[in-house]
């Protein structure tokens, strides 16, 4: 049963468009790496700007900008959870009640009664002995709140409601509310009977008694919004929608526990629903809350917003916050080469066969040139005005938009004279400006001093600490090529720039990239790559170079600070040579180097579960003999050795195609060729037409052993070994040359079997016509169904 599941799973995959393939292939990827050790914030991009910079009011940092509308915290995604931290809802109440009863009862108890495992009856049991009236109050809270249960998920069906004690509950409250001597409970049996009037849909009561009672209270709290937020989302349900869009963006400024609420009351309302509460406002403070609710919205461009509150409250808390999204906003666009890949951005830039559309990043790029300038533009009035509350945000975002147009000059006066406070990410922001902003002549000095700043920001917390740290590395890297960063398009599209005729110490510049390099194994991020990957993309004398210069006893003190913060393991650097070495046939080099590996690190890097002496399909699935990768690659230098001298014999070069086969990507040794490999390689890898995958210099060696005088059975095993390489090569020209198209498949596999597979049956072909009368032939004919249905 479960072969046919996977059967009829594998047919139907197959019969998908290479596009929807492509795109359940994307998804995989995600949903993998989302349940491995990784952070996976889904809402990574790149940015090089902190939101923190914008001094903004307590609980605002759900509406920093984000490709995750919700903005949530993912702490259910961590490997780990985190405890959940205390709400500002829960402060909030915690706090009034702590200090509402004197501090006589402890703040662990009254947290634990409202929010925590117990119930309010004990919170009720210990102020009864000092006041009767708040007692009374929990007591009924907790008969209240019983009341009115609440599904935990979307897909529960919803609880039975007892109307009749709904309405009795609101009695009780309205008499609580009459009968109270004091605000704290006024204003607590007032929410309660707003709640309750809306459970049972008594929203014309619910606004009628809010407006009655609310101004009896004259010591108000934010229990009084949490009444008027219930009112405001009575009045949506009522149709009313410009009153309570301007009602939740009263609360959103003013009740920090009651943002959320307001925020997702109104999340993707059109635009005309704002500009009608705009005129039911009639102080210009008002108006500015409005604007501030709709400029946290997603889906728009708020620079004009921004404007608009400014024009009407330069001084206005959100001010700062709406702008920070708009920089952070933009830097989607203008740093559209590296964000085209992120998860938030899949749908932005790829083409209908999901891969990157080049113009499409132009496009988003351009659009991000012409807004910062426009931001720039923004910022540099607020900066002159002197009408704004916190100057220094203005100038740091003016610093900003310099730097990424390359006026240096101009952003480093404006860096000069921003003070740094209390705030970590400020403090952050200013020394990569300055870092990236210093003169950067080279000297001792200088180098230790950009050292020692790349050092203080190795710390990675979040994405964007991430980003500065890539940021910082490539500058660094570029200061050790005496690489000038391209003044026209600025420091992001000099990544590319061709690097020929660039002079300077390109190990140094290696290990410099490297410091922002992550793990193979554990937390890592979207944005950049690993020490392993990066390792992996160097040549034989390169890497020769990087390992003497890391091993190096003399270096100084630059250098060996510099060798520290890259964190390369050595071990793995010498993987990489034999690697590399092997890859292009160098073996006896190869055995050298892996001579120097620990049989752990070879352990570590899947050598046990992936490494075989033998290619199962030369053997037909029957075990081999067991050796290590030292022997192994000893063995071919030897072969390759013996196969360049003139008397070498079938039985040689056998052996040496055998050992070339097997360290393909179809045999067991292809990890001493490469890091990893899928069983999807063929179809989705962009390059395939490499010995790894062709298997061409394997055929050769066949081919050299057939030409050479041996006995039958030898001979037929040499042609099989053949066959298979021609079977590779086929595959590989079937898949390059495969049509997107999903209605040409048919045609397009009928073409090739007809036209194309006879051209790759010459080993066949000889096995068949040659060598019946072998008993190698006969086993062939037995276990290789391929083999089988040619002689047919």
């Amino acid at each position: 049963m479960k072969k046919t599941f996977l059967t009829s799973v594998k047919v139907r995959f197959q019969r998908f468009s290479p596009q929807t393939k492509t795109f359940i292939k994307l998804c995989a990827v995600m949903a993998i790496v989302a349940c491995g050790p990784s952070p996976m914030d889904y809402a990574e991009y790149f940015s090089l700007f902190y939101p923190e910079n914008a001094s903004t009011p307590p609980a605002t940092k759900p509406y920093y900008f984000s490709t995750s509308f919700l903005n949530e915290e993912p702490y259910f995604y961590e490997e780990t959870p985190t405890p959940k931290a205390e709400t500002v809802e829960e402060t909030e109440n915690i706090n009034a009640w702590e200090t509402y009863l004197k501090l006589k009862v402890s703040r662990e108890v009254i947290k634990s009664s409202l929010y925590g495992e117990s119930k309010l009856s004990l919170l009720a049991s210990k102020v009864s002995a000092f006041d009767k009236a708040a007692s009374l109050y929990l007591v009924f809270a907790q008969e209240a709140e019983a009341a009115t249960p609440h599904k935990i998920n979307y897909w529960d069906e919803n609880p039975t409601i007892d109307s009749l004690k709904i309405e009795a509950l609101i009695e009780k409250a309205d008499l609580g509310f009459q009968n109270a001597s004091n605000d704290f409970l006024k204003e607590r049996y007032l929410f309660q009977k707003i709640k309750l009037s809306g459970e049972i849909g008594q929203y014309d009561k619910l606004i009628d008694d809010f407006a009655a009672n609310s101004s009896i209270i004259k010591r108000k709290s934010f229990i009084s919004n949490w009444s008027k937020s219930r009112a405001a989302g009575a009045t949506m349900a009522l149709g009313d929608t410009a009153n309570a869009v301007f009602m939740f963006s009263q609360i959103f400024n003013d009740c920090p526990s009651r943002r959320s609420q307001a925020d997702l009351s109104v999340r993707r309302l059109d635009s005309k629903f704002f500009e009608e509460a705009l005129e039911l406002a009639t102080k210009n403070n008002e108006k500015a809350n409005v604007l501030a609710l709709q400029g946290i919205q997603p889906l728009q461009d708020g620079l004009g917003i921004v404007e608009k509150i400014y024009d009407l409250s330069p001084k206005h808390p959100l001010l700062e916050l709406v702008f920070a999204r708009e920089i952070n906003k933009n830097e989607m666009a203008f740093f559209a080469d590296k964000n085209s890949t992120v998860y938030g951005n899949f749908n932005n830039y790829y083409d209908e066969n999901y891969k990157i559309d080049q113009s499409k990043i132009a496009a988003q790029r351009k659009d991000g040139e012409t807004y910062l300038e426009k931001l720039l533009s923004f910022s540099e009035k607020l900066s002159s005005d002197g009408k704004v509350e916190n100057p220094q945000f203005w100038n740091l975002s003016s610093a900003y938009f310099l730097y990424l147009k390359n006026e240096n000059g101009r952003a480093m006066e404006l860096l000069n004279g921003i003070k740094v406070d209390g705030n970590p990410k400020l403090k952050k922001q200013v020394e990569f400006l300055a870092f990236e902003l210093m003169d950067k002549v080279p000297s001792d000095q200088t180098e230790q001093k950009m050292l020692n700043t790349v050092a203080s920001f190795a710390d990675i917390k979040e994405f964007r600490d991430n980003n500065l740290l890539l940021k910082m590395s490539e500058t660094l890297a570029n200061y050790y090529l005496n690489k000038k960063e391209d003044k026209k398009n600025g420091w992001f599209w000099s990544c590319s720039v061709d690097s020929d005729g660039v002079q300077g110490n390109f190990v140094k510049a290696f290990l410099a990239h490297s410091i922002a390099a992550g793990s193979d194994y554990g937390t890592g991020y979207q944005i950049g790559t690993t020490h392993n990957a990066l390792i992996d993309t160097c040549s034989i004398d390169f890497l020769e170079k990087l390992i003497a210069f890391s091993q190096n006893k003399d270096l100084n003190i630059n250098d060996k600070k510099l060798v520290e913060l890259s964190n390369l393991e050595f071990d793995y650097m010498n993987l990489a040579l034999a690697r590399r070495q092997v890859l292009e046939s160098e073996f006896e080099d190869a055995s050298e180097t892996l001579k120097l590996i620990p049989v752990q690190t070879l352990s570590a890097n899947g050598f046990d579960e992936n490494f075989a002496s033998e290619a199962k399909d030369i053997n037909l699935g029957k075990s081999a003999v067991k050796e290590t990768p030292l022997i192994f690659v000893k063995k071919l230098a030897d072969l390759k050795a013996k196969t360049s001298q003139k008397d070498a014999s079938a039985a040689d070069w056998y052996a040496y195609g055998k050992g070339l086969y097997n360290l393909s990507y179809y045999g067991q040794a292809w990890i001493l060729n490469q890091r990893g490999k899928s069983t999807s390689d063929l179809e989705y890898q962009d390059e395939i037409k490499t010995d790894y995958y062709l298997t061409e210099n394997a055929r050769k060696a066949f081919e050299m052993a057939l030409s050479l005088k041996s006995d039958k059975e030898l001979a037929a095993k040499i042609c099989y070994a053949g066959a298979l390489c021609e079977r590779n090569q086929y595959l590989v020209k079937y898949y390059s040359e495969k049509p997107d198209d999903y209605n040409q498949t048919d045609a397009y596999l009928a073409k090739m079997n007809k036209n194309e597979l006879p051209k790759y049956r010459t080993f066949f072909t000889k096995l068949w016509k040659n060598y019946q009368d072998t008993q190698y032939q006969k086993m062939v004919l037995k276990e290789c169904e391929t083999y089988a249905n040619f002689v047919k």
